[in-house]
């Protein structure tokens, strides 16, 4: 039997990006990880099991996307753009949790103006993950020449003083393309893998990983291999903006709403010595081309004041996004854990529709 979830895992570009960079799981659970400390780095070996029958659907899709890979880029845009323009009027899960998560970051935006944001979210989306096979099937030196860099001084600066990097990434189409672009540039990078049930995807997600080498450590090693190798003067990202639970959390705000913000970050830089830097990831659709955005590393981070952490990484965050809403993931379930004030926290309920949701939500801030 075809395994179908490798299949379509890996047509949906694996969209949680849950093992891209640093398992963001291990940011929730606070000082536990520490617990575990065995290394275990992921064998990228092509195995002879891997061509049984059960992984035949994820064969099936690595094809596919290496076909893609080969289309010339703007008639696989057109493709997205023609995609898009069928389906994003289609009322389903992902739209309803989008219009949820802008009404909640936005409660004075339009309904017209929410709308013309998923349209243009789903169109950058496609374009993405069509071409996603491209890491995997082009050269080293194609994938490191076809980037748009905006601050790279600010990268510079970082790197420059010497010390390991964290680089702050929240949730984008573009996170696994763009996340190369730091170990092209000749920094050691780690991470940690959330691995699937299928060893064919794992594999195939590994090897455009470590196209530029690096390390790759199983979920099991524990947090404590990720600071033992920032120590050893790797770098590795964190993307801290998804809700993991009110454990190891702040509430602070994202836009207009309370988030349970996690205050990992701070302690990690403080015990591995790391800088942090904003990052941002973006499918330049002018230009048919990835774009790396970077800001300055955090001064004077950690502070000693967790919620005070919390709340500068929100900032940033909510300046990453803003003018470039289409390259978030307003699919993830941002807002999902709820002060114990608000009386209506089951704001992603499948038995609520959007409506209902959101005139609950737009009752908070006194809207009808």
């Amino acid at each position: 039997m075809l395994q179908r979830s490798g299949f379509y895992s890996i047509i949906c570009v694996n969209v949680h990006n849950r093992g891209l960079m640093f398992s963001e799981r291990f940011m929730s659970l606070g000082y536990g990880w520490f617990r575990m400390s065995s290394e275990k780095k992921y064998d990228r070996t092509f195995k002879k099991h891997y061509l049984k029958p059960k992984y035949w659907g994820a064969w099936f899709g690595i094809i596919l996307l290496g076909i893609l890979a080969y289309i010339p880029v703007r008639i696989r845009d057109f493709t997205a753009d023609v995609l898009c323009f069928l389906l994003w009027r289609i009322n389903h899960r992902m739209k309803k949790n989008v219009l949820i998560n802008l009404t909640m970051a936005f409660p004075d935006m339009s309904e017209k103006d929410k709308l013309g944001i998923y349209r243009d979210f789903l169109r950058v989306g496609l374009k993405v993950i069509l071409g996603y096979g491209e890491s995997f099937y082009k050269s080293r030196d194609y994938i490191r020449n076809h980037y748009i860099c905006t601050g790279k001084e600010y990268f510079d600066e970082a790197v420059a003083t010497g010390k390991p990097v964290i680089f702050m990434a929240p949730h984008a189409w573009a996170i696994d393309r763009c996340g190369l672009y730091l170990s092209a540039n000749g920094l050691k990078m780690c991470t940690m893998m959330h691995t699937s049930k299928n060893e064919v995807y794992d594999w195939f997600m590994n090897s455009m990983r470590l196209k530029y080498d690096g390390q790759v450590f199983e979920r099991g090693s524990g947090i404590r291999t990720i600071i033992k190798a920032l120590k050893e003067g790797y770098s590795s990202f964190f993307l801290p903006d998804e809700d993991l639970g009110a454990r190891g959390s702040e509430f602070v705000n994202l836009f207009a709403s309370p988030k349970a913000t996690l205050v990992t970050v701070s302690k990690i830089a403080r015990l591995g010595d790391a800088l942090v830097v904003p990052m941002f990831s973006c499918y330049n659709e002018a230009k048919h081309s990835y774009e790396v955005v970077f800001g300055k590393y955090f001064e004077n981070f950690p502070s000693g004041d967790d919620r005070a952490d919390a709340e500068r990484l929100n900032r940033c965050i909510e300046e990453l996004i803003r003018g470039r809403e289409k390259q978030y993931m307003w699919f993830l379930r941002l807002y999902k854990t709820r002060p114990e004030s608000e009386e209506f926290r089951d704001i992603y309920g499948k038995s609520h529709s959007y409506e209902f949701v959101r005139n609950e939500i737009q009752k908070r801030f006194g809207k009808r």
